[in-house]
Formats: C-alpha cells, structure tokens, sequence
C-alpha cells in the first residue's frame, strides 16, 4: 500500500493535520507509539483563545481572566479583569476528539506503534510502510527530525502535578518567579475546578527537586505526576525530500510560556496546505511549507525567542524590581488592554514605550551571553 500521508504522532497537531488531509480525499496513516491517544499528558491544559480561532471549541473546563504573578521576595502583581484571556482545557478529551474526527473524515490510526528508522519510507517496531509524504508530529525526540540530521537548539525540563489544591477563583491561574523555584523560567498553578489544579514547573536544570519544594511550599501532595521537555528554539530547516517536521518535533513552541498548541496548528494548516498542493502536482518540492510557516508565525516564535533570553538572565532582586515597576495602573491597563499569551512581543513594546527605564532589562541579555 503507498499511502498519500503517513504522519508520525497521534497528539493534537498530528490528528489535526491527518483529520484535514482525509478531510480532502487522501489516504492518511497516523503511527501513533503509545496504547492510546491523549496519554501520557505532560500539558498544562492552559490554550490561548486563538487555538479555537483554528479548531471549534469543546473539551473546555473554565475561562481565565486572571493572573496572579509572585515576585521571590512573596510580594505579587494581580493582571487581568472580566475579559477572558485563555481556555483551561481537558486535554486528553481534546485530544481524543481530534483523533475522532480524523477517523471520521477516513485516517487510519495505529497505536503502540512506534517508528524507529524513516528512510525512503517508514520502518515500525512492527511494519514497514511507503507513502508519497511523511510528516513528522512526533515531538520532542522526533525521529523524523533525526533522519533529517536536525537538533533542536535547547530543551527544558518540565515536571507537572495533578493535586487537590482548593480555590475560589477558578479564573485566575499563579505564576511564581524566581530561581529558587525555578531557575530561568516560571513555576505556575491552573486551577482545572474549585478543588484540583495542575501544578508545575520548567527549568533548564532537573526540574523535579524544584517542584517537590514547591509542593512542600504549597502544601499539596501529588494525586498523579508527569514529566515532559518543551523545545526552546526552531530546527533550521523544517522539510527535506517528502519530509516534513512541525509542532515540537520543528520548535514551533512559545519560549516565554512553553506553549505549542497554537504555534503548532498555525504550522499544521501551512503543512496541509503545501502537502494538498504537492500531492496535486502544482508545487514540485515541499519548500512552500517553511515559507508559510515563517510567514504565519515565524516573527512571533523569533521574538518570544528574544524575550525568554532577556527573561532567564534575570536575577531574583531584578524580577522583584521588575513586579514592582509593573504595580502602576496606567501600565496594569496597557497589560490587561493588549496582553495576549501567544503575541507576548506586542504588549512588551507597549510597556517599554511607557517606562522606558525597563530598557535596562534588555541589557541583561547581552550582559552574560
């Protein structure tokens, strides 16, 4: 058999592209390694409002209006008011449903079967398969990316609790600052109800001693625990012959909050779109897929780059300067007027323009590089 696509990896941006695929009459194989879809979730289950601008909206738990950020020295900067800002979203129901509707619209899916060599084709732990296009959703240790000779610039570790963590604002997600509790990025708290919240943190360092003293910190003991790596930086080259890479297997991720989800479906609608026309016979190599990608979301993912170099050279009594700076009402409503979690670049030069003297923060980037 010679399938017109197999994609390798059966998360969100995998189904979503097989689902879009099958949608327009190609024969698509997802190659999926585990036993099921939406297990292991290392996800914090925080999507912008923008993801459901792509895909309709379901598998939603709560809106989130609010932030609370925590300074290291425990003081803090509440952002936010009654517009919403994000999803807290079930992510293995949403996952699950993406792969429904990609069996719906005729993809194949094939579980515990894990690709270990792409070559001319894809060679499984079980079978060996052919197909005219390969796209490689397969995360962070891809193994279409490796076939490409390809490396993704950095990694953090992430490590994330299920707990029962009581509040009575479910709106409102905590961030927590500092390299005592996680060196060079965030710790942070999702509520999922009024009762439970997932927990966590990233950190360039093993990540697993800082979230145990978080949960010493907070009091709460783990009900189930995750670990996962977020790619920090995009692969230099996102194609090659039939092949395709996108979602964290290409970087397509947020460096200032870890996020994947709306990068990654951006990059999935420019791949189905260069792959129909590859397919067609109107483009002659996949090229057309780097170009789109770049073009939709390649200045952003850049600038979130540059942000997150400034951010995790911060020292603690900068971070604590910095909330401090923030604490101004005129600054708090330019945050709560233009801030978005997956434009972070737009509301930093609005706030940059009004206090200038946070300019010296861009210094540290380049101080220590």
């Amino acid at each position: 058999v010679l399938w017109d696509a197999i994609v390798i990896g059966g998360g969100p941006i995998g189904c979503h592209i097989a689902s879009s695929l099958s949608r327009r009459g190609y024969d698509v194989l997802v190659l999926e390694e585990h036993s099921e879809i939406g297990n292991p979730s290392h996800c914090a289950g925080l999507f912008s409002l923008h993801v459901f601008e792509i895909v309709d909206k379901f598998s939603i738990l709560h809106e989130a209006k609010r932030a609370r950020i925590h300074s290291p020295n425990g003081k803090f900067l509440d952002i936010g008011d009654y517009r919403k800002r994000a999803y807290v979203v079930d992510r293995v129901k949403f996952d699950r449903e993406l792969a429904r509707r990609a069996i719906k619209n005729g993809a194949e899916i094939h579980l515990k079967e894990r690709a270990i060599k792409i070559k001319n084709g894809v060679k499984t732990i079980k079978n060996e398969y052919k197909a005219r296009v390969i796209v490689g959703a397969d995360g962070l240790n891809s193994v279409v990316r490796r076939s490409m000779g390809l490396r993704i610039p950095a990694m953090l570790n992430a490590s994330q609790i299920l707990a029962r963590y009581e509040t009575n604002d479910t709106e409102k997600v905590e961030i927590f600052l500092g390299n005592n509790i996680a060196p060079e990025f965030f710790a942070w708290i999702i509520p999922l109800d009024d009762e439970f919240a997932k927990i966590g943190l990233g950190s360039y360092e093993h990540s697993f001693p800082y979230l145990k003293k978080l949960m010493k910190k907070l009091n709460v003991k783990p009900l189930a625990l995750s670990f996962g790596g977020i790619p920090i930086g995009m692969v230099k080259k996102s194609y090659e012959g039939n092949k395709i890479i996108v979602g964290d297997a290409a970087g397509h991720v947020k460096a200032t909050t870890g996020g994947g989800i709306y990068p990654g479906l951006k990059c999935a609608n420019c791949a189905v779109s260069t792959i129909d026309r590859y397919l067609k016979g109107e483009i002659k190599d996949l090229s057309e897929y780097e170009k789109c990608w770049k073009r939709e979301i390649g200045n952003e993912l850049k600038n979130a780059l540059y942000l997150h170099r400034i951010f995790k050279k911060i020292r603690d009594d900068d971070f604590n300067e910095v909330i401090k700076d923030l604490k101004n009402d005129e600054l708090i409503r330019i945050i709560n007027e233009y801030g978005d979690i997956d434009y972070p670049s737009r509301v930093a030069w609005k706030i940059l323009k009004k206090k200038p003297t946070l300019l010296k923060y861009i210094g540290i980037s380049t101080r220590f590089s």
